[in-house]
């Protein structure tokens, strides 16, 4: 079990650093990645998928607006509520980034074997399922 946590704050601590050289944080480009993937996205939809609060969303929002990498649009359907959208330089800054974190990920698993990866991964989802339902009990 230490051998995963330690695994585990390795990786964040890698991504925070990859993702610092292009001013984000984890949370900004989770947010950025989120809204580029589901665009019209909801900031409560978006609080639920990234697994923040909607105050925090509201914070990530408006970092990422300021930079003109999201903007904010009414909702055709609900004038109470707004629509999030990457602009341009968004997404190409979300597939900037893809091809770096795709070449990370190559470095990280660099002599296992696609069996062994495959293998790990549906371990971690089981993981992640576990603990999706110790959370919900």
């Amino acid at each position: 079990m230490m051998s995963l946590l330690t695994t585990t704050r390795q990786i964040d601590a890698a991504c925070a650093t990859m993702l610092s050289r292009h001013g984000l944080s984890e949370g900004l480009f989770a947010a950025l990645l989120a809204v580029h993937a589901s665009p019209g996205i909801t900031p409560g939809a978006l609080a639920s998928q990234i697994l923040v609060t909607r105050a925090t969303v509201t914070g990530l929002v408006d970092g990422l607006t300021k930079r003109g990498l999201l903007e904010r649009a009414a909702d055709p359907t609900d004038r109470r509520s707004q629509t999030l959208h990457a602009t341009g330089a968004g997404g190409t800054l979300v597939q900037e980034l893809s091809a770096v974190y795709a070449t990370w990920m190559e470095q990280l698993t660099t002599g296992i074997s696609n069996h062994q990866r495959n293998a790990a991964f549906e371990m971690l989802d089981t993981v992640q399922r576990n603990v999706r339902r110790g959370e919900e009990s």
